[in-house]
């Protein structure tokens, strides 16, 4: 009779959510064939788009690109549940990518930033959304906003979407001048602000509305920003989003699908080639990610020695390290995938800037402004938004030994014999074996035991026997057999080091140490609070943009938000845009003071 073998339950929920994701993606590529041999169409109801906006379309060096992303189904605009990563990329007019980024998807949104920095020449740029699975389709494969980016610091060179005269003043757009719009048919939301006009660093509050009986649900963002003369891109407002979509994705043709969707985690892939012509099919594969919070995944290979990572959100680490679980992984050579590659060819840059001598005032104060916040950046940076706290995937069953509550011993020989008694271990051909005693189980043919120290896999533990003990804060345990990815194990072992610091300088030749690029992870915009015992009155305030809150949801029917004026005056736009739950799109503008 087979012995029953222990599955936490992290781990077990994990593989539910690997065999549900492999269903779906089973049932949609057959869907999608079944579409493909009727009539050579897929509908929208698999597919997805991007809208994407900025809190400007023009920019200074040093200054601050804010974004919000929506992704969404075509057919009625409400959030997209296809992808889980979305990829934004900076283009200039030469068409060359210099900067992409990976945004995470929470219900189809995503927000993020970029720092403009001064190794930029003055000139056209995009900025560009997409996802793996809409790059599938032509017709869907980026939604692109237009952006000037003026580099005071740096002598203009001769270009040709670049003037410096009056003639070209209406190819251009300034910021709205309404003091009130509402661009959408029917008024479902109402932004109130309780003055018109405000001093410097005066409190503003701000009420959103929903007009009708039902909360008018949704995702919104809200941007108050300084209006000057410095000219400015018009931007697709939601409701003509809507109108474009409604039309332009009733169906496609492909016959093709390269790129599978992001549809429950960020997706790393790669291959590996070996060095002897070995077989590559069914090879072990392990991504660590380690730390005191770390990441652990193990898996396959197909016959082409290709293989796939899904990377959870948390925690969002960079510092990974690859290698080929082998008796010989030196054998093996591991290769990461790029990022998709977006085709920028057909990109065009047909708006052009106008810089004319008018504009030399405008420009000289955002580029001070800017500088002034710059300096100050250690008081006034955003702060990240606290991650989730990781447990390790077999903490709900393990045996744990805390070393500090015993005599301490400097090495692992003596902890194994003096205090860790469910471990022992063998020489063989003049290394060590270390395993894990079950006085009931053969662990042995169950395999060696799996061990990790800081979320490093160990693939020869004689190494843990020349490492000082000193620097391990904890011993766990598994004294069952342990199924964890696609291998089974006889038990676990994972140490916890004072500082998790092991992998730093545990070096191996067959380990592809590596950084991932992972999403941009969530912030908390500055928001300074200039009430009565603030500190902040010796601080100069320069700030253009008063007010960035990208995760408005309207759950009540009025939501209230605050912000301070800054040491800026002038007029200054309110926008509100989004979308409702329901699809409806929503823009509203309004217009206020600072005197």
């Amino acid at each position: 009779m087979k012995q029953l073998l222990i599955y936490n339950q992290t781990h077990i929920l994990e593989r539910i959510k690997q065999l549900l994701v492999l269903t779906l993606l089973v049932a949609n590529s057959l869907f999608i064939s079944a579409q493909q041999n009727k009539n050579s169409k897929v509908t929208t109801s698999s597919q997805e788009t991007i809208f994407l906006h900025t809190n400007t379309t023009t920019f200074l060096t040093g200054e601050t690109l804010l974004y919000k992303l929506y992704c969404l189904n075509p057919l009625n605009n409400k959030p997209s549940l296809v992808s889980k990563i979305a990829y934004i990329e900076l283009v200039d007019n030469g068409k060359q990518s210099f900067q992409k980024n990976k945004v995470y998807l929470q219900k189809g949104i995503g927000t993020g930033d970029y720092f403009i920095p001064t190794t930029l020449k003055t000139g056209n740029y995009k900025l560009i959304a997409y996802t793996k699975w809409m790059l599938n389709n032509p017709k869907s494969q980026t939604f692109e906003i237009d952006l000037f980016i003026i580099n005071p610091f740096q002598t203009q060179e001769p270009n040709a979407n670049v003037t410096f005269d009056n003639t070209l003043k209406n190819s251009v757009s300034t910021t709205k001048t309404s003091s009130d719009s509402n661009l959408d048919n029917e008024k479902r939301i109402e932004l109130e602000l309780d003055k018109d006009s405000y001093y410097t660093r005066d409190k503003a509050n701000i009420k959103v509305k929903s007009l009708t009986e039902t909360i008018q649900k949704g995702n919104y963002s809200i941007s108050i920003r300084k209006k000057d003369q410095i000219p400015t891109l018009k931007q697709t407002t939601p409701q003509e989003f809507a109108k474009k979509t409604a039309s332009n994705y009733s169906n496609y043709s492909s016959a093709s699908f390269q790129f599978v969707p992001e549809l429950r985690a960020e997706l790393i892939t790669g291959s590996i080639v070996s060095k002897s012509n070995q077989d590559l099919n069914n090879k072990s594969i392990s991504m660590s990610l380690p730390g005191k919070e770390y990441v652990l995944k193990i898996v396959k290979t197909n016959s082409k020695g290709k293989f796939t990572f899904l990377l959870d959100r948390f925690p969002n680490f960079s510092n990974a390290v690859i290698q080929v679980l082998d008796q010989n992984p030196s054998d093996f050579t591991v290769t990461l995938d790029p990022l998709p590659n977006f085709d920028t060819s057909g990109l065009q840059f047909s708006s052009k800037l106008n810089l004319t001598e008018d504009l030399k005032k405008d420009i000289e104060e955002r580029s001070t402004a800017s500088q002034i916040q710059n300096a100050y950046y250690q008081i006034k940076k955003d702060s990240l938004v606290q991650e989730a706290v990781i447990s390790p995937f077999f903490n709900s069953i393990e045996k744990v030994y805390v070393l500090d509550d015993y005599t301490r011993f400097p090495t692992l020989k003596e902890n194994v014999v003096e205090v860790i008694t469910e471990l022992y271990y063998r020489r063989v051909n003049d290394k060590y074996q270390l395993y894990v005693r079950n006085n009931k189980k053969d662990l042995n043919s169950y395999g060696p035991p799996l061990i990790i120290v800081d979320g490093l896999l160990i693939q020869d533990s004689s190494d843990l026997f020349d490492y000082n003990m000193a620097n391990v804060n904890k011993v766990s345990l598994i004294t069952e057999p342990y199924a964890y990815g696609p291998n089974l194990y006889g038990g676990l072992i994972s140490f916890e080091t004072k500082n998790s610091d092991f992998a730093v300088n545990y070096v191996k030749k067959y380990m592809k140490p590596t950084d991932v690029q992972r999403p941009n992870p969530a912030k908390v915009y500055y928001n300074p609070d200039y009430s009565s015992g603030n500190n902040l009155k010796r601080i100069p305030d320069y700030r253009y943009q008063l007010f960035w809150e990208p995760t408005l949801s309207l759950d009540k029917k009025e939501e209230n938000l605050s912000f301070y004026t800054s040491d800026l005056k002038g007029d200054f736009e309110v926008v509100l845009e989004g979308f409702t739950d329901d699809g409806k799109p929503v823009y509203i503008t309004k217009n206020i003071t600072v005197k």
